[in-house]
């Protein structure tokens, strides 16, 4: 008798924390789906806008989140370069190149990504880039925001360049070359012949239609543990009945 009673408080447990999890992931996924689309409608609008010179972007920015503004960018690069770790693109494994660029009509330096390189057969060795002294990007976007912090390999030395990082911190950047940089940063939106990079950024990763799907599944999972649950509640109370 208190086995069954355990196994049937155990059972209503396990389905109550089902259903409250997947409801739980359900709301989530539609949090997300309304982030992607104020994202999306965001990203229209500069879209609408076309590419903007880099002295016209640095006046809109100031006046708010700037994340998918296409500019035009020519300027200086600096030879001093950092590797993005863990990317992968169409299958292969490598890095993405950040430079340092002046633009011609900034005093400050801009972080600019520009694509995706594979890396070599082993961990030691690193991709060798060979930078231009000067580059004009026809059409990068801007990201603006929070970018996230920087992490040095242990197997790199931290004075040679290039730098092997794991995320982007600005601040760190700027100690490291001692240049004044702005606090967002660009993404190469097409190749460049100088440069043998791959440019792959896209400014929202999943749809929100893709986000309403998987919030629709979790709801069903829930609904059926619910009505499994409630079949099974039934079918025991019929069997004890006709005891």
């Amino acid at each position: 008798m208190f086995t069954g009673k355990l196994s049937a408080i155990l059972w209503t447990g396990l389905v109550i924390l089902t259903i409250t999890v997947c409801t739980r992931l359900g709301f989530w996924q539609l949090e997300r789906a309304e982030q992607k689309q104020q994202r999306q409608q965001m990203l229209d609008s500069w879209s609408e806008r076309g590419v903007l010179d880099f002295a016209q972007a640095l006046r809109v920015i100031q006046d708010g989140d700037a994340t998918g503004m296409q500019v035009v960018i020519t300027g200086e690069v600096s030879p001093q370069y950092w590797l993005l770790d863990n990317q992968v693109y169409q299958g292969k494994v490598g890095y993405d190149v950040l430079v340092l660029m002046l633009p011609d009509a900034s005093n400050r330096w801009l972080l600019v990504n520009l694509g995706f390189v594979p890396a070599p057969l082993t961990r030691n060795e690193l991709p060798i880039i060979n930078l231009p002294s000067e580059i004009t990007l026809p059409r990068a976007l801007i990201k603006d925001g929070e970018l996230g912090g920087i992490t040095l390999k242990d197997d790199i030395q931290q004075d040679a360049w290039p730098k092997r990082i794991q995320q982007i911190d600005l601040h760190s950047m700027a100690q490291q070359t001692r240049k004044p940089i702005h606090p967002f940063m660009a993404y190469a939106g097409l190749p460049n012949s100088s440069v043998n990079a791959q440019p792959h950024y896209q400014g929202v990763t999943m749809s929100a239609q893709k986000h309403n799907a998987y919030a629709l599944q979790w709801f069903l999972i829930a609904l059926a543990a619910l009505i499994i649950a409630l079949s099974a509640y039934w079918r025991a109370r019929r069997t004890h009945e006709k005891q």
